[in-house]
């Protein structure tokens, strides 16, 4: 009988252990997995921010004329030769919803017409007056203030996301 309730003891707590480490496991990989989708959505948010700084940086170069043709809070459209063949390019920046989901859209057109858009959860654009304050006056525009959140949604307990913000004094405007 003893040998009887040792062996049955022994089998409850091996159950035990084992079911401690698959919690164990199974806690881990969630939280690896959140880990992961938080730096995949990080790296998004950097790489598209170098795009964003590139162009803006390059807003006005080698134009004659209007430079920033239409700003709002969630658009922009301006020239600037981003290739530097010498031709200036059209460099649209805007908000678009399909399916109930945001997107940020970059469309370039010049020589060659090439456009993208990803996901985000929002992005505003503001134009920046020489006093400092927000403006969308279009002739009175001294820089440009940019913020970008990105959002992956991983489950129905976590949103990973990242944000993204500068603001550009181009020298060209």
């Amino acid at each position: 009988m003893n040998q009887s309730l040792d062996l049955i003891g022994s089998y409850i707590l091996g159950g035990i252990v084992v079911l401690a480490l698959v919690g164990l496991t199974l806690s881990y990989n969630g939280k690896t997995q959140e880990t992961k989708l938080s730096e995949i959505a990080q790296y998004n948010t950097e790489e598209t921010g170098k795009i964003i700084e590139n162009d803006f940086d390059k807003l006005g170069y080698r134009v004659s004329g209007s430079k920033i043709i239409r700003i709002d809070s969630s658009s922009i459209t301006f020239m600037a030769d981003l290739d530097n063949n010498g031709n200036a390019d059209s460099v649209t920046y805007s908000t678009m919803t399909q399916n109930q989901k945001l997107f940020l859209s970059r469309r370039v057109a010049g020589a060659h017409t090439n456009s993208w858009s990803i996901p985000v959860q929002r992005f505003s654009i503001n134009g920046i007056d020489s006093t400092g304050a927000a403006t969308f006056n279009i002739t009175s525009i001294k820089g440009i203030s940019v913020s970008l959140t990105t959002n992956k949604e991983s489950n129905a307990r976590y949103a990973i996301g990242a944000f993204w913000q500068r603001k550009f004094f181009p020298k060209n405007l």
